[in-house]
């Protein structure tokens, strides 16, 4: 039978452990709104930090194949993966499909997800996308959409990706019952 300082001492040493656990986030991490996050693709480095997130849902949006370790990371802690390849914009004439943004956009914006991931290899271009057809919903300025997406492009602002976000329309489905309530569009 342990005595009371003995199990003081283990509390304490539990306490100690977990403080010194660093929680390193994915690259380009950011709340976007609510129960919505965007970064780069996480490292295993960053699995704590994503833990201590309670995410729901991580969605990657990449023309590629999924690293194996991340898949498994989401299977064994009971979050909703889903992979969608997203091909980046390019000059001349290649551009992301607009339907498939809007069908993205709506598990981004579906509560049930919540909360949720999303992320592509760097958390810049594809993501810069969809965050700026978010703040479109949610009435921003062009001004203010393009300033957020060069503050996490940096250097590789691509006038392409400001186009895409400038002339998006499509129709986005979002259930009345589980959109979030900071959500301006209809």
């Amino acid at each position: 039978m342990q005595t009371f300082m003995q199990r003081e001492d283990e509390r304490r040493l539990q306490i100690a452990e977990r403080q010194s656990q660093l929680l390193v986030p994915p690259v380009h991490f950011a709340m976007i709104a609510p129960g919505i996050y965007r970064s780069g693709f996480p490292s295993t480095k960053s699995h704590p930090f994503l833990l201590q997130l309670g995410l729901r849902t991580i969605i990657y949006v990449y023309d590629g194949k999924c690293l194996e370790y991340h898949e498994e990371f989401a299977r064994a802690n009971q979050i909703n993966f889903k992979h969608y390849r997203v091909a980046a914009n390019k000059e001349p004439f290649e551009e992301m499909d607009h339907g498939q943004v809007a069908e993205i956009l709506g598990e981004v914006l579906d509560t049930r997800n919540h909360p949720v991931l999303i992320h592509c290899n760097r958390g810049i271009r594809r993501v810069g996308c969809l965050v700026g057809c978010i703040r479109k919903l949610q009435a921003w300025a062009m001004t203010a959409i393009f300033d957020e997406y060069q503050r996490f492009s940096g250097t590789k602002i691509r006038i392409s990706d400001q186009e895409f976000i400038e002339v998006f329309k499509s129709d986005v489905r979002i259930d009345s019952q589980h959109k979030p309530r900071w959500l301006v569009a209809e």
